[in-house]
């Protein structure tokens, strides 16, 4: 048994960890191999691989037993120069730059539940970088749950309809994540809801993935707050080279938890008072609307919710979605602007379509 060699690119706390764990001797040779290969970039030949590995623990039948396993796992490539043959990392390859026991069945199963979210959020260039990860946990999962697939079993639903995302312009998507990176300004062409076409020079506080609507939030030091694009209609992108002024992330999280696409329709905190009928009332005892919730069943079943919560777009959206089977009782206020949200839809046009016609 060995200890894992010494990695170029590891960090030193994961580093120490692995110092600590024993491997055989053929996945220590082999880690030798792989670091030297991805580290220096360049093509060995077969003898020198063997002087990596170690001549002195390792015989010349391992040693190419070792390299065609490597070159089939890792994909490896192999060049002839006269009777020599050279191995190195193929770009692009289907591995990872390291695969380390770290990639266990939890971790191999995290990668395969974020792939699709992942690939939305990034830019192309990134996410094609994960790509080997993706595709050796999926392969690790498959050996190691032969016989019962669960991880098939565990999946990622969202409630309510699923509107078919815009794309996102994946150039604009690369420039914007570059100018976080450095911490730059950008210069953006924006489609307003108006469909006017506007320039903006901005400095990027961060990306909010929202339901499924992608945000690139930016923050003006002159206003000293943020302000929202829908990436799908950022049109442009350019950096600005010019440096962002931007608060602490502490100061941006705080206000995505708390502010980002609420819309307030009056700054104090309002008392809540709202009855659930038998069908959906569970929901609301399992989930609370504060922490100061408190819940009561009335004389005719119905379950009385009280909270003490803010005035929001989102609460009166959420309120309503329930119908029938939920009773505003106050603030006065919030019932009134609810009935009127109720009113009735003004009569279709009569050159309407006749039901179950296409619409062009």
């Amino acid at each position: 048994m060995s200890e894992l060699p010494q990695q170029v690119g590891i960090d030193t706390t994961t580093q120490r960890k692995f110092a600590k764990t024993e491997f055989t001797d053929a996945q220590s040779r082999r880690m030798k191999i792989l670091n030297h290969l991805t580290s220096t970039g360049q093509a060995a030949s077969t003898s020198e691989l063997r002087r990596i590995a170690g001549i002195d623990k390792v015989t010349q039948r391992q040693l190419q037993r070792d390299i065609n396993e490597m070159a089939e796992r890792y994909d490896l490539a192999c060049e002839t120069r006269g009777r020599t043959k050279y191995w190195s990392i193929k770009t692009g390859g289907k591995s990872p730059r390291y695969v380390l026991p770290v990639l266990n069945e939890d971790a191999a199963l995290a990668f395969q539940l974020a792939k699709d979210l992942l690939r939305y959020l990034l830019p192309d260039t990134i996410a094609r970088s994960l790509t080997p990860w993706f595709d050796e946990s999926k392969k690790l999962l498959a050996k190691l749950q032969a016989n019962n697939p669960w991880h098939q079993r565990v999946v990622t639903q969202r409630e309510g309809l699923r509107l078919r995302a815009p794309a996102i312009d994946r150039a604009v998507l690369a420039v914007v994540y570059q100018a976080l990176r450095q911490g730059n300004q950008v210069n953006i062409t924006h489609l307003s809801t108006n469909d006017e076409l506007r320039k903006h020079q901005l400095a990027p506080a961060g990306l909010v993935a929202s339901n499924q609507t992608l945000y690139l939030l930016a923050y003006s030091e002159k206003h000293q707050d943020y302000t929202s694009f829908a990436m799908h209609r950022i049109t442009q992108a350019s950096d600005a080279y010019l440096p962002a002024q931007l608060p602490d992330v502490d100061h941006f999280l705080n206000y995505v938890n708390g502010q980002f696409n609420q819309f307030y329709e009056n700054d104090q905190p309002i008392a809540l008072v709202v009855d659930f009928d038998g069908e959906v009332q569970r929901k609301l005892l399992e989930y609370k609307l504060s922490d100061e919730q408190q819940t009561a069943v009335l004389s005719d079943g119905w379950l009385r919710v009280k909270a003490t919560v803010h005035d929001t777009g989102g609460l009166r959206t959420w309120l309503c979605g329930y119908g029938r089977h939920a009773r505003v009782i106050s603030p006065p206020e919030l019932v009134a602007a609810l009935k009127a949200l109720h009113r009735k839809a003004p009569d279709a046009p009569v050159d309407a379509p006749s039901p179950g016609s296409t619409l062009e």
